[in-house]
């Protein structure tokens, strides 16, 4: 076997089962998932500090960065000091977290291609959580590292894990100024507009790589 024959399947198989396994876990403790609305505006962007407990800070920038039709390019940049970014770039006809309005996917990890990933909505609806309720908290002023914010205090209460977001409707697309439960906080550290595409190249259509047929067993 020449060395690193196996490189691309495995690459390809990880990109896979990484991205659906991380979609399937947002929310279940409370962490990376916004509970406010999405409202996209072309162009807008944020970008947030996220730390969770066990875990070395995240920079985490999510953006509109284009429309077709009634539907958006929402694009989600994952920066982990020392292991690279992780871009996903989802086209949505509302909110993202809800995976049928999820209509393409594609993912670029670092300097590897880009792919588009089968999108896998009969999956996700059997994990899907239930719903828990918002409870209005009234408004209150709040300093994060992008400035100070008169915000409209909100907590989510779920099966298992309580959120409270802080929320400034100028900025774009979820609002979210910070969010914190017990174990995970994310901050805005800045935002914008102007926002465009990190994935520039025409992704690669995702296939799954045959595995290597194993030898008949010798008699």
């Amino acid at each position: 076997m020449k060395k690193g024959s196996f490189t691309v399947p495995l690459i390809l198989i990880l990109i896979f089962l990484c991205f659906n396994v991380a979609y399937a876990q947002v929310g279940k403790s409370g962490g990376l998932k916004f509970y406010t609305d999405f409202k996209p505006v072309v162009s807008g962007w944020s970008e947030y500090e996220v730390k969770q407990k066990g875990e070395s800070p995240v920079k985490m920038k999510v953006a509109v960065v284009g429309k077709e039709g009634d539907a958006y390019w929402y694009e989600t940049v994952m920066d982990r000091k020392g292991e690279g970014k992780m871009i996903t770039k989802m086209l949505v006809s509302g909110n993202p977290d809800d995976r049928k309005n999820v209509k393409r996917i594609i993912v670029k990890m670092g300097n590897e291609p880009a792919m588009e990933m089968p999108v896998m909505t009969q999956a996700s609806a059997a994990h899907k959580e239930p719903e828990g309720k918002i409870i209005d908290k009234g408004s209150e002023t709040i300093e994060v590292p992008a400035g100070s914010f008169k915000t409209q205090h909100t907590q989510y209460q779920g099966k298992d894990f309580v959120v409270d977001s802080w929320v400034y409707k100028d900025v774009s697309p979820y609002g979210m100024i910070k969010s914190q439960s017990k174990d995970f906080e994310m901050v805005l550290i800045s935002y914008g507009t102007g926002a465009k595409s990190l994935i520039t190249e025409t992704p690669k259509k995702f296939e799954m790589p045959a595995m290597p047929r194993m030898p008949s067993r010798m008699k």
